[in-house]
């Protein structure tokens, strides 16, 4: 029985969840990877609620974060990780009939949720930190300035915001991943 978790939203997360290990090839589903997940399918024009902002770690939302507390109290998703620091979500037993039940609202959405895990499936959580906050800072200057900013423009915010963890040529190499890939047209 399904009790603090039958939004939309967490069909989405399930949904995800779900379809992450259907994807051969994927890492393992922890709590980085699945913040950067989720701002990417906002950013592809999933409605999910989540409001996103700038962390240690790139787009965050805390209210994602509360409600992945509350997936796995419903058994929406299990943490197979075994530690206190780590993370390994798959799907839990409630986690069909909660997919279920917005069954038809996710058919709409099911090309863009397997577009994202197809992308970034095989990617760790590094690398997932890296491409999201490029993102995020591109597309939040592109809204801003209503056209878009010049890839040094970009790369400099990202040093300014991760201090010497990524080197400039790394941050300019996943630029051009995204770039290429026409991921900057996605922006929520």
């Amino acid at each position: 029985m399904i009790l603090l978790s039958d939004s939309f939203d967490d069909a989405v997360l399930a949904y995800t969840v779900k379809q992450w290990y259907n994807t051969p090839g994927s890492v393992n589903l922890g709590r980085t990877i699945l913040q950067k997940i989720c701002y990417f399918l906002k950013s592809k024009g999933v409605p999910i609620d989540f409001e996103f902002d700038i962390h240690h770690y790139g787009p965050y939302s805390q209210e994602l974060y509360n409600r992945v507390d509350q997936l796995l109290l419903d058994n929406i998703f299990v943490d197979e990780s075994g530690q206190p620091s780590k993370s390994i979500y798959k799907p839990g037993c409630q986690s069909e009939e909660l997919i279920n039940i917005h069954h038809d609202e996710l058919n709409k959405y099911n090309h863009e949720i397997k577009t994202v895990i197809k992308v970034f499936s095989h990617l760790n959580p590094t690398q997932m930190e890296l491409l999201a906050t490029i993102h995020f800072f591109q597309t939040t200057l592109a809204k801003y300035y209503r056209q878009p900013p010049q890839k040094e423009v970009v790369i400099q915010r990202v040093l300014k915001a991760k201090g010497n963890k990524f080197s400039h040529q790394t941050i300019s190499g996943f630029y051009d991943i995204l770039e290429k890939a026409g991921l900057f047209e996605w922006s929520s």
